[in-house]
């Protein structure tokens, strides 16, 4: 044979090697498939198993003789890769899967998660996903025997970005180097792109206004100090995750100490 063991299904070609001139040579194999000529036969092993092989081989003159190899061709069944995870949809305040290996006839096992991070061959691992943005991930698990035969299963894994802010409600812009600013801190969950923050004097004028999250208010207006007092303050934003863009408006008001 060629090749004496390999993956289902496995097609092995046997080349008859008896000397002499045989005129008839019939081929049997424990598959239940039969073949004949004297030269190279090929047979297909659809099913996992171990098989004989026999060849009965006739001269010009009517002599025979039959020869069995028993167990002769190895044929390895494929595994079926399957796996469950501990979830699928989470946020980025928690992106700790555990995966659960339920695949059936393998031995070897490669795990891939989608996220740039190293491959692992654990059976039952658990992966750390990125957690400083969303998206979505697609684990992917290769289930192997010892010759190969493989199997290979997928699952999304979906990290929702959550919405991350917070407006401090006062500061002191006195020159000692601290709190110095107002503005709004965005963590995580937010398009940087529709942002925008007005912030009012007393009689509801405009003293302040950006469109750039990292601009700050340092407590003036035309180059002149505000005076210490509350100021009112709106802030619209678009929070990531908004399948369509739908500014949301919020307001407060901080307070200037010096």
């Amino acid at each position: 044979a060629d090749v004496v063991s390999g993956c289902e299904p496995l097609t092995v070609n046997f080349t008859n090697t008896t000397p002499g001139g045989m005129v008839d040579c019939f081929w049997e194999f424990s598959d239940g498939s039969t073949a004949t000529g004297c030269g190279t036969v090929s047979n297909t092993f659809e099913n996992a198993g171990l098989y004989d092989v026999t060849l009965t081989t006739s001269s010009a003159l009517g002599c025979t003789n039959t020869i069995t190899y028993t167990d002769y061709i190895y044929v390895e069944g494929t595994p079926i890769a399957q796996f469950t995870s501990s979830d699928v949809n989470l946020t980025n305040l928690f992106t700790e899967v555990d995966f659960t290996n339920n695949s059936i006839g393998a031995t070897y096992y490669d795990w891939s998660f989608g996220d740039g991070s190293y491959n692992t061959s654990v059976e039952n691992p658990t992966h750390v996903f990125p957690s400083d943005v969303g998206g979505s991930y697609v684990v992917q698990l290769v289930a192997a025997t010892p010759l190969g035969c493989a199997d290979t299963a997928y699952q999304v894994i979906n990290i929702k970005e959550e919405l991350i802010y917070w407006v401090p409600n006062t500061f002191t812009p006195d020159g000692d180097s601290y709190n110095e600013y107002f503005k709004p801190i965005f963590t995580s969950g937010y398009d940087p792109y529709d942002y925008n923050l007005l912030i009012f004097n007393r009689w509801g004028e405009i003293i302040f206004f950006s469109e750039d999250k990292n601009k700050v208010w340092d407590g003036t207006y035309r180059g002149e100090d505000m005076p210490s007092g509350v100021y009112p303050w709106t802030m619209e934003y678009n929070a990531a995750e908004e399948q369509f863009d739908r500014l949301k408006n919020v307001s407060g008001k901080v307070l200037i100490l010096r």
